[in-house]
C-alpha cells in the first residue's frame, strides 16, 4: 500500500546546491531521495519540499512529503533514514498524512531567519553575513516597517517562470537585536525565489547611505525608480518554521 508521509528536515546548507534535485550537484532533495529508496523496494522517491531554498542556505524546520511502499512506521522511517543521511542533515519527526497533503501547496505561513553579525568571527561564517561595514540600524526597521502587507514583490526577486503571479502577503518583517548580531524576521504566505536575500541585502545598503528609503519603498510597492536590488550572500539565510 502507497502512503504518504511528511518529514521536519534541518539541514546545513554549506555544501549543498541548494534544494532541488539538480544533474552532477549535491542536493538535499537528492540526498533525501536516495535514503529512501531502500525503504521504498528499490524505486526512486521524490521528495516534494515546502521551498526551494538557494544553493548555501539553511533550514531548521523546512517539512517535507513523500510517497512509500511500505508497512514501516514513520519513527521507524526516521530512524532509518538519518541512518543512511549525512550529518549536514537531520530529519526531526516523520508522520504519515492525508494522501491529499501536500507541503508546498498546503503551507500557510512561512518563517524566515537571516542573520548579520556586527563583528568578525571566523567560527560563525558559515551561518553569518559579516559586511563590516557602518549602517544605521534605525534605517534597518524604517525599510523592514515598509515590507509588510501585501505586495508585487517583482523587482525584489530572480526572475522565474515558477510562479504567475509576483504577490506575496507578509505578516511579519523586523529587525532584532542581540548583542552583536542583528536578526531580520519574515513571516509570509509565500516566498519568490532569492527574494528575502533581496530585501535583506538591499535594506543594507539602504542603511550604509547606498540608496535612501524611498527607494526601498518603491522596490516593495513595484513602482519605478533608480534603486537597484542587492542580494545578501545565502550563509546568513535559515527556513526556520512552516505553518499549516
Amino acid at each position: 500500500m502507497i502512503r504518504r508521509f511528511a518529514i521536519t528536515v534541518e539541514y546545513d546548507g554549506t555544501d549543498f546546491f541548494g534544494w532541488q534535485r539538480q544533474a552532477r550537484e549535491r542536493t538535499v532533495q537528492e540526498v533525501l531521495g536516495n535514503g529512501l529508496v531502500d525503504l521504498n523496494r528499490g524505486n526512486r522517491v521524490v521528495v516534494n519540499g515546502s521551498g526551494r531554498t538557494d544553493s548555501g542556505v539553511h533550514a531548521i524546520g523546512q517539512v517535507a512529503h513523500f510517497d512509500l511502499e511500505t508497512i514501516l512506521a514513520p519513527e521507524t522511517i526516521r530512524n532509518a533514514l538519518n541512518a543512511k543521511t549525512p550529518r549536514d542533515i537531520y530529519i526531526h519527526n516523520c508522520r504519515e498524512t492525508d494522501p491529499s497533503f501536500h507541503a508546498r501547496f498546503n503551507a500557510k505561513k512561512r518563517t524566515y531567519l537571516y542573520q548579520l553579525l556586527l563583528v568578525r568571527s571566523v567560527i560563525k561564517r558559515r551561518y553569518t553575513w559579516q559586511p563590516e561595514l557602518k549602517f544605521r540600524e534605525d534605517l534597518l526597521q524604517r525599510c523592514a516597517e515598509l515590507v509588510k502587507g501585501e505586495h508585487d514583490f517583482s523587482r525584489l526577486c530572480r526572475t522565474s517562470t515558477e510562479s504567475n503571479t509576483k504577490i506575496c502577503r507578509i505578516y511579519e518583517s523586523q529587525w532584532i537585536k542581540n548583542e552583536n548580531m542583528l536578526y531580520y524576521k519574515i513571516v509570509g504566505n509565500r516566498f519568490l525565489h532569492s527574494m528575502v536575500r533581496m530585501i535583506v541585502g538591499t535594506m543594507e545598503e539602504v542603511a550604509r547611505g547606498i540608496g535612501t528609503v524611498e527607494g526601498f519603498r518603491a522596490l516593495v510597492e513595484n513602482l519605478p525608480g533608480d534603486i537597484k536590488p542587492f542580494t545578501a550572500p545565502p550563509q546568513g539565510l535559515f527556513l526556520w518554521e512552516v505553518e499549516y
